[in-house]
């Protein structure tokens, strides 16, 4: 799977290629490294929650990530690593790994796909912009191209983000 890697600021951007049925997005996946730090995970899961709850990030949860590729068709989606870390499969079957630890954030375009085959120990919080609901589509039979979103209001790590900068494309091409 073809896959392009750039810096911007404090952010990794990830492109990713269209894979079979997972459409991926032509704006790019955005990770902050160490975004968040607090010396326990009890006082990180705190100040994520504010955080994200401040740029208006809502629909919350904690546990893991999927272990089985899928991608959200009508929302946009942030996991942030709580605790412990694991590897995160970007775009599909044999796509791009990406290795996160606690107080790392992984902003999803829609129809970005992702899993989870990490067995250590881990938590993350999830969440959506506006608080969305989210579908979850896993295989080709229920395959639909991600919705035209508009662009958050506000990037989920703050003013120090750069979503606002490199989501300006639109969100799928025709």
């Amino acid at each position: 799977m073809s896959h392009q890697i750039s810096q911007h600021g404090p952010a990794t951007l990830i492109s990713l290629e269209p894979w079979e049925w997972i459409p991926n997005s032509t704006l790019p996946v955005v990770l902050y490294r160490e975004a968040f730090t607090a010396p326990d995970s009890g006082r990180l899961t705190d100040q994520v929650k504010k955080r994200l709850h401040t740029a208006g990030w809502g629909n919350q949860w904690i546990a893991g990530i999927y272990p089985y590729p899928h991608y959200h068709s009508n929302t946009h989606e942030v996991l942030v690593i709580l605790e412990g870390h694991c590897t995160v499969e970007l775009g599909g079957p044999e796509g791009h790994p990406v290795e996160v630890n606690a107080g790392d954030v992984l902003l999803l375009p829609a129809g970005t796909g992702h899993a989870c085959y990490t067995k250590s120990s881990y938590r993350v919080l999830g969440a959506y912009p506006g608080g969305r609901s989210w579908d979850l589509i896993t295989d080709a039979a229920e395959h639909r191209p991600p919705d035209d979103l508009p662009m958050p209001q506000h990037d989920p790590i703050g003013e120090r983000g750069v979503m606002r900068k490199v989501w300006q494309r639109p969100v799928h091409s025709g």
